[in-house]
């Protein structure tokens, strides 16, 4: 296949997909798999197997392979990083201490990780929470405060009656009625 090509596999041999076991409860036993492959990019001069050959006792012992070095298998994968976290360690700057310190903290924190890029590159100013947020709660702050000065909030005090309540609270007619109420409750 090229570069930007896509296939569909149909495996209905289950001794090339999950076995005749399966693997309950997501695959049933005996499945059949298709699989939708597309090639997105294509490296060259990467071989297949650790001894260099692509047969298949050597796809079996697959490692290391090609010249990259590109681990293949669970165990090489954990040693590359292994020896990658070793020369991480290693090639660390010391530690800064005091007011030095601090502020490098401050700039290395990690806040959320909502905003990070699946392809590990930096995010724009604007999508960083450690700048984004400051401002936000910053802004809406200041629009508080604004409201609050400019008489848009304000504390209420006790409640105002006007004229309707005046005419309800001295009606005879609701008086005598909330009298009758209040006897017909009582018997």
């Amino acid at each position: 296949m090229k570069e930007g090509e896509r296939a569909s596999i149909h495996i209905t041999n289950p001794d090339y997909a999950y076995g005749t076991a399966g693997i309950p409860p997501f695959v049933p036993p005996n499945a059949s798999v298709e699989i939708d492959l597309e090639i997105l990019t294509v490296e060259e001069n990467v071989g297949l197997s650790a001894q260099g050959s692509d047969t298949a006792s050597g796809l079996e012992t697959m490692g290391m392979d090609g010249p990259v070095n590109r681990p293949r298998t669970p165990g090489a994968i954990a040693a590359a990083y292994e020896a990658k976290m070793k020369e991480k360690a290693i090639n660390a700057e010391p530690e800064k201490e005091g007011i030095e310190g601090f502020v490098d903290w401050i700039k290395n924190s990690y806040f959320f990780g909502l905003f990070e890029g699946e392809t590990g590159q930096e995010a724009p100013w604007y999508l960083k929470p450690s700048i984004t947020f400051p401002i936000a709660f910053a802004v809406v702050g200041l629009a508080f405060a604004a409201s609050l000065a400019g008489g848009a909030i304000r504390e209420r005090g006790m409640p105002t009656t006007d004229e309707l309540d005046e005419i309800i609270v001295s009606s005879e007619m609701i008086r005598s009625s909330v009298a009758v109420a209040m006897s017909m409750i009582q018997v």
